[in-house]
C-alpha cells in the first residue's frame, strides 16, 4: 500500500507535466496557425494589388493606377536619369505612354511574391502614333510598333500601396523598334 501511495503522486506529477507540455504545444501550434493565416492573407492582398495594376492598364485608367502608389512613391525607370517622385508625377509619366501609343497594352505576370515585394514580368506593345513627351519637347510619331519585355519590381508598404517601382527594360531596343534610333 505504501508503494502504491508513493506511485500515485508520481503518476499525477507525470500527468500534470504532460498536460502542461500539451498546453504549451497547443499555444505554439495556435501561434503558428495565426502566423500562417496572416501570411496567406498578405499573399492574397499582394495578388489583389497585382490584379488592380493589370486592370488599370487594361482600362487605360492612369488615375486608378496612381491610386495604387503611395503619395510619395518613387518610380525608377530605365532611361530616366532621376527617379520619378510622387503619385501625381507617376500618373503623368504613365499617361504619356498612352498619349504616344493609344493602342498600348501591357500584360503583367507576377512571377515572385515575397515579403513586401512583387516581381512582374511585363510584355508590352504599342504603336507610336501620338506625340511622345520628352525634356526637349514632343517627339513626333513614327507610326512604328514596339513589342518588348520588362521587369517591374514593386515594393509595397504596410498600407498595401506601391512605395517603390523599379521598371527595367531595354530602352535602346524600344527606341530602335519605334524608329527613333538605329
Amino acid at each position: 500500500m505504501k508503494r502504491f501511495l508513493c506511485i500515485v503522486p508520481l503518476v499525477i506529477l507525470f500527468c500534470l507535466t504532460i498536460a502542461c507540455q500539451d498546453k504549451a504545444a497547443m499555444a505554439e501550434l495556435e501561434k503558428f496557425r495565426t502566423q500562417a493565416a496572416a501570411e496567406e492573407q498578405h499573399k492574397a492582398d499582394m495578388k489583389k494589388l497585382a490584379e488592380k495594376v493589370q486592370e488599370a492598364f487594361d482600362n487605360k485608367d492612369m488615375a486608378a493606377l496612381a491610386q495604387l502608389y503611395a503619395e510619395d512613391a518613387k518610380f525608377i525607370l530605365s532611361g530616366e536619369a532621376e527617379p520619378i517622385q510622387g503619385r501625381e508625377a507617376i500618373e503623368r509619366s504613365e499617361a504619356a505612354i498612352f498619349r504616344a501609343m493609344p493602342d498600348f497594352h501591357a500584360k503583367f505576370t507576377p512571377i515572385v511574391i515575397s515579403g513586401d515585394y512583387i516581381v512582374f514580368e511585363v510584355v508590352s506593345q504599342g504603336t507610336f502614333t501620338g506625340p511622345l513627351a520628352s525634356p526637349e519637347g514632343d517627339i513626333p510619331p513614327t507610326g512604328k510598333r514596339a513589342i518588348y519585355r520588362a521587369a517591374f519590381i514593386a515594393k509595397v508598404n504596410a498600407d498595401g500601396l506601391i512605395e517603390e517601382d523599379r521598371t527595367y527594360y531595354d530602352t535602346a531596343e524600344v527606341m530602335r523598334q519605334l524608329g527613333l534610333s538605329k
